[in-house]
């Protein structure tokens, strides 16, 4: 931390960008829910940045909106805007577009 301070552009430790990224299923899983599905298969991602740095110790929240949604013969394809935001700042630590495709029984 000492080292931080003097060497850091941000003067404080940072978390790792894949850090940031890990903790998408956890704060997915506290406002997605979906009912009846059989599988969930994670797709991908497209427009995936990272905007800036986490500072230990700053509160993030997950954003979401659903950016489109279609039915491939029975199969749900989701695409869903993420951001990861920091409280305080105006730009995201990380952005992007998850895509999912759900069975369903």
């Amino acid at each position: 931390m000492a080292r931080a301070k003097e060497e850091s552009p941000y003067k404080s430790t940072i978390a790792h960008g894949y850090l940031t990224l890990s903790l998408l299923p956890y704060m997915w899983d506290q406002i997605i829910e979906v009912n009846n599905i059989k599988m969930l298969v994670n797709y991908g991602m497209t427009d995936m940045r990272f905007g800036q740095p986490v500072i230990t110790g700053s509160r993030v929240r997950l954003v979401t909106t659903l950016h489109s949604i279609q039915n491939l013969r029975g199969i749900c394809k989701a695409e869903i805007k993420f951001k990861i935001e920091i409280e305080g700042q105006r730009k995201p630590a990380l952005e992007g577009i998850a895509a999912f495709l759900y069975y369903f029984n």
